[in-house]
C-alpha cells in the first residue's frame, strides 16, 4: 500500500508544480529569460553585498593608520557602531520599503523603479563614505548608502520568488549564490586593488551591481497591477502591517533562524580581515590580498554547494535537513578558525565555513518563499527576512568588542566560539517548521 501512497503523492507535487509553472508564464513571461536576467544581476549585486563590508573595514584601517593613528580597540569600535548603525537603520528601512514596492502601481511595474532609485542613491552616498576624513561623515554616508544599497537588493530578491516557477527555484538560488561565490573572490581582489583610492573603493561594488541590473531593469516582465491587485491601505498603514507575517508559526520560526545565521555569517566576515591583521601579522597593503586568496581557494567549493545542494533539495523535496547541515558546518568552521596560529588552518576553516554558507544561503532561501503567508505581501515579507539578517548583522559588530576586548584583548575566538553556538541553535529549531519537508 506504500507504493502507491508514494506515486499519488508525486502526481499530487506534479501537478501543483506545473499549475504553478503556467501561472508564472502568464504573468511574468518566460521562465528561462528571467533566469538568466536575475544571474546577470547577481554577479554585480553579489559583488556589492559581499564587498561593502570589507571595502568599510579597509577604509577604516586606513584611517587608523594616517595622520589620525588610533588603537586597535578604538578602530574596532568605530567599525562596529557604523556596521551595527546601518544594520538597525535596515530593519525598519527594508520591510517598509519592500511594503511600498507591493503597492506600487506603476506602469514600469512594482519592483524596477526601486531597484533601480535605491542603487543610484547608493552610489551616491558611498562616494561620500570616501570623501569623507572622520567617523561621524563617513558614519552617516556609509549608514544611508548601506540602507538604500540593501533595500535595492532585497527587492531584487523578490524577483525569484515571484518569476521563477518553485519546481527550479531552489536550483536558481543556488546558482545565484554560485555567482555570488564568484563575485565575492572579484571583489575582495578588487577591494586591495582600489584601496588606495577611497572614493573609488567605496561606489564601485555598488556602481557595479547597478550596471549588471540594467538588463533585468530593461527587459524584465514586471506586470503592472492596479490599486484593486495590491496589499489594501496608504503608506501611513504599512508599519501597522509589517509584522502580519509572524501570526504565520512557521515563518516567525524561519525568521527567528536567519537572525541567528546572520549572526553567525557576519561574526566571521566582519572580523575576519582584522582576524588577519591582528593574530597572522598581515600587512595592511597585503589583507586585501589575502582576503582575496581566500576567497578564490574557496570558490570551487562554493560553486559545488550552490549548484548541487539546490538539485538535490529539489530532487528530494526537501529544505531542512540542508539547512541543518549547513549550521553543524559554519559552527565547527567557526572554532577551527578562532583556534588558528596559521593562514593554512584559518584557510582550511574558510574552506569549511562556505561549504556551510552555500548550503545555507542556496536552500534557506527556498525555505523562506515556502513558508511566505500572503502571495500580496511577497515584497513585505521577503524584506522581513532580509531584517532578519540584518538584525543578526547587527547584533554581531555591536557585541564583538565586548568579547573581542576580553582579557588581553583580541578575543576573537570567544566571540566566534559565540556565533557557532547559535549556528547550533538554528539548526535544533528546523524541527519546529512544520509545514516544509
Amino acid at each position: 500500500m506504500a507504493a502507491p501512497s508514494t506515486v499519488t503523492e508525486n502526481e499530487a507535487i506534479h501537478r501543483a508544480q506545473e499549475e504553478d509553472y503556467r501561472r508564472v508564464v502568464a504573468e511574468y513571461g518566460d521562465p528561462k529569460r528571467t533566469i538568466a536576467l536575475i544571474l546577470i544581476a547577481a554577479i554585480g549585486m553579489y559583488i556589492m553585498c559581499m564587498s561593502l563590508g570589507t571595502c568599510l573595514s579597509l577604509r577604516i584601517a586606513a584611517l587608523a593608520d594616517g595622520p589620525n593613528a588610533m588603537d586597535d580597540a578604538t578602530r574596532n569600535t568605530i567599525y562596529s557602531s557604523i556596521t551595527a548603525l546601518g544594520a538597525a537603520i535596515n530593519i525598519v528601512a527594508q520591510p517598509f520599503i519592500g511594503a511600498l514596492s507591493d503597492r506600487t502601481t506603476s506602469r514600469w511595474g512594482r519592483r524596477k523603479p526601486w531597484i533601480a532609485g535605491c542603487l543610484i542613491v547608493s552610489v551616491i552616498m558611498m562616494l561620500g563614505v570616501g570623501l569623507f576624513t572622520n567617523a561621524i561623515g563617513i558614519g552617516i554616508c556609509y549608514c544611508l548608502g548601506l540602507m538604500m544599497m540593501q533595500c535595492g537588493f532585497s527587492i531584487y530578491s523578490v524577483i525569484p520568488a515571484e518569476g521563477v516557477p518553485d519546481k527550479y527555484r531552489a536550483r536558481v538560488m543556488g546558482f545565484m549564490g554560485m555567482f555570488g561565490a564568484l563575485a565575492t573572490s572579484f571583489g575582495s581582489y578588487l577591494a586591495g586593488a582600489l584601496v588606495r583610492w577611497p572614493m573609488l573603493l567605496m561606489a564601485t561594488p555598488v556602481a557595479l551591481g547597478l550596471i549588471t541590473s540594467i538588463p533585468l531593469l530593461v527587459l524584465y516582465k514586471d506586470p503592472h497591477k492596479t490599486r484593486a491587485e495590491v496589499p489594501a491601505g496608504r503608506a501611513s498603514d504599512v508599519f501597522r502591517g509589517l509584522f502580519s507575517g509572524f501570526k504565520a508559526r512557521d515563518y516567525m520560526f524561519v525568521w527567528i533562524t536567519r537572525v541567528l545565521s546572520g549572526f553567525t555569517i557576519a561574526a566571521l566576515f566582519s572580523y575576519f580581515t582584522y582576524y588577519l591583521i591582528d593574530k597572522l601579522d598581515t600587512p595592511l597593503t597585503s589583507v586585501g590580498a589575502a582576503a582575496g586568496t581566500l576567497t578564490l581557494m574557496s570558490a570551487p567549493v562554493s560553486v559545488i554547494f550552490f549548484t548541487v545542494s539546490g538539485w538535490i533539495s529539489d530532487k528530494i523535496g526537501r529544505r531542512k535537513p540542508l539547512v541543518v547541515i549547513a549550521g553543524i558546518c559554519m559552527a565547527v568552521a567557526l572554532v577551527l578558525a578562532g583556534t588558528s596560529h596559521g593562514f593554512v588552518q584559518f584557510a582550511i576553516a574558510w574552506e569549511l565555513f562556505a561549504v556551510g554558507q552555500a548550503m545555507y544561503l542556496t536552500v534557506d532561501l527556498a525555505l523562506c518563499v515556502a513558508v511566505l503567508p500572503n502571495k500580496k505581501d511577497t515584497g513585505k515579507d521577503m524584506s522581513m527576512f532580509s531584517v532578519a539578517l540584518s538584525i543578526g548583522q547587527a547584533a554581531a559588530p555591536a557585541c564583538a568588542p565586548f568579547f573581542i576586548n576580553m582579557g588581553a584583548g583580541q578575543n576573537y575566538l570567544l566571540y566566534w566560539c559565540v556565533a557557532a553556538v547559535l549556528a547550533l541553535v538554528a539548526a535544533a529549531m528546523m524541527p519546529l517548521v512544520k509545514g516544509v519537508k
